[in-house]
C-alpha cells in the first residue's frame, strides 16, 4: 500500500495548453509501499486502489488556504463535487488517512459559504431537482444528492481555493461540504465531471483554450494511465457523436447512441430497435456496464453457447451476472469471444480483459450486467469496458472518442 503524504508537485501543461497528468494503478512500480506520492516526478494522481476505493480511479487534489490535500474518486457520471467536511454533524463515512485529512472550513483562510439568495445556490438546485435548501441563520445554500448505487451526499455549498499542483490555483472553487453521507469508500469524495458550469471540469477547464477532457484508466499494474483537461491529440481515434442530456440524477451527464451488439461477429438475437429507445450513459464512476435487458438475456444466451464451445463451465451466480469456470484450470485470455458494442459511426471492439474480469485463478465474470441491476432503462457504460482505452469526450465539438490499448 502506498503512503500518501499530501504533497502536490507542478502541474503538468502539454505545448498545446492542456492540463496532464498520469494515473496509475495502485502496484505500479510508482506507487510502492517504500514510495511516497511525493517522490513522483508529475503532480495528479490517478491510480485504482482496491482498499480505500474498490474499482474506482483517484486523482489528489488541494482544497483550501493552506491546502488540506485530498484523493478523491473521478466520475464523469455526475456534476457536483464534494469532499466530507469537519465538524460532521450527521453521518460520515470512514475516511482512511491514506487518503488525506478531512477537510475542516475553520482552518481555511479562503474558505466562503455560498448564499442562499445566490445565483450558484438557484443554479445548483435547480440541475438537482432541489425544491428548496438553506439554513437561514446561517444564510448557507444548502444541497442533497443521491447516486443510483444508493450512496448519497448532504451538506453545504461552499467555495475555496483549489490548488493543482505547486503552480496553478483557482480561487473560489464551488463544490460541496459534506455533513451526511452513505459512501461506500474510503477516499475523501468524489471530483465531478459532469456538463453544469459548477463541475470540477468545466470550472478548471475555463482555464485551457479548448473544451474538452480525457483519460486512460489503466487495466493492469503495470501500466501507467493519464487524464487531461484542454485540448487533445486526434491521432488514432475514432469518434461517436457525443450528447449532453439530463436524466441521471447530477444533471447534465453524457450520453451516446448504441445500435447494435455483436459476439464473435454475430449480431445478438433481439430487434435492434430496443437500442434506440435509450442513449447509453458514459459514466467512469461506475464499475460494470448496465444493458437494457432484451440485450442482456441475448448477450447471455449468445456468450455462454460461445464459452461452452471453449471448454468453460456456466457458474450459478445469480440472474444478473454471467460467470464461467476453466475446465483446465486457468483462463486462457488469448482465446475469448470476441465482443463488439456498434455505435452511431464507429464499433467499439473489446478486449476479452474489458468483457471479463478474474474472480479466481480459474473463475471469470462478465463485466455486462441488466439494466434491473443498477438504474432501471439506463444503459451505462462503466469504467471496467474502457480501461487501456483513450476516451475523449470533445465537448466543444460534441463528439466521443477512443483508442483501444492506449495504456
Amino acid at each position: 500500500m502506498f503512503s500518501f503524504q499530501g504533497t502536490l508537485h507542478d502541474l503538468g501543461q502539454t505545448g498545446a495548453g492542456a492540463f496532464q497528468f498520469p494515473v496509475f494503478h495502485e502496484k505500479h512500480p510508482c506507487i510502492q509501499a517504500s514510495v511516497h506520492i511525493a517522490n513522483v516526478q508529475k503532480t495528479w494522481y490517478s491510480f485504482e486502489d482496491d482498499r480505500i476505493h474498490k474499482d474506482r480511479f483517484l486523482m489528489a487534489i488541494g482544497l483550501g488556504t493552506p491546502a488540506f490535500v485530498n484523493l478523491v474518486t473521478i466520475d464523469t457520471g455526475s456534476t457536483l463535487s464534494w469532499v466530507q467536511c469537519r465538524p460532521c454533524p450527521i453521518r460520515c463515512h470512514n475516511q482512511d488517512e491514506e487518503a488525506g485529512r478531512i477537510f475542516d472550513p475553520l482552518q481555511s483562510s479562503t474558505y466562503q459559504s455560498v448564499g442562499c439568495s445566490t445565483e450558484d445556490c438557484g443554479y445548483v438546485h435547480e440541475t438537482l431537482g432541489i425544491p428548496f435548501g438553506c439554513n437561514e441563520e446561517q444564510d448557507s445554500c444548502l444541497y442533497s444528492l443521491r447516486y443510483a448505487s444508493e450512496e448519497y451526499t448532504a451538506g453545504s455549498l461552499v467555495k475555496d481555493k483549489l490548488t493543482l499542483g505547486n503552480n496553478f490555483s483557482i480561487d473560489d472553487f464551488m463544490f460541496g461540504c459534506s455533513g451526511d453521507d452513505r459512501y461506500n469508500a474510503a477516499d475523501a469524495g468524489i471530483i465531478g465531471f459532469g456538463g453544469a458550469t459548477y463541475s470540477f471540469f468545466r470550472q478548471v477547464v475555463r482555464h485551457t483554450n479548448y473544451t474538452a477532457f480525457s483519460h486512460c484508466f489503466p487495466g493492469n499494474h503495470r501500466n501507467g494511465g493519464f487524464l487531461s483537461i484542454g485540448p487533445y491529440d486526434r491521432y488514432s481515434l475514432q469518434f461517436i457523436p457525443l450528447v449532453e442530456y439530463g436524466s441521471h440524477g447530477d444533471n447534465p451527464v453524457y450520453a451516446i447512441q448504441q445500435l447494435d451488439m455483436m459476439v464473435d461477429g454475430i449480431r445478438l438475437e433481439v430487434d435492434p430497435s430496443i437500442y434506440a429507445t435509450r442513449m447509453t450513459i458514459l459514466d467512469s464512476g461506475t464499475i460494470d456496464t448496465f444493458i437494457l435487458s432484451p440485450v442482456f438475456r441475448a448477450f447471455d444466451k449468445t456468450i455462454t453457447a460461445a464459452m461452452l464451445a471453449k471448454g468453460y463451465a456456466r457458474e450459478t451466480a445469480g440472474r444478473n451476472k454471467i460467470c464461467f469456470t476453466s475446465t483446465s484450470d486457468s483462463v486462457n485470455w488469448r482465446d475469448m469471444p470476441t465482443v463488439e458494442m456498434k455505435f452511431v459511426r464507429s464499433i467499439l471492439k473489446l478486449p476479452s480483459e474489458n468483457v471479463f474480469y478474474r474472480v479466481s485463478a480459474d473463475k471469470i465474470c462478465s463485466t455486462f450486467q441488466p439494466d434491473v441491476a443498477g438504474l432501471t432503462g439506463v444503459p451505462i457504460l462503466g469504467n471496467r469496458a474502457t480501461r487501456s482505452f483513450r476516451v475523449v469526450y470533445d465537448i466543444q465539438d460534441s463528439k466521443f472518442g477512443f483508442q483501444a490499448g492506449a495504456c
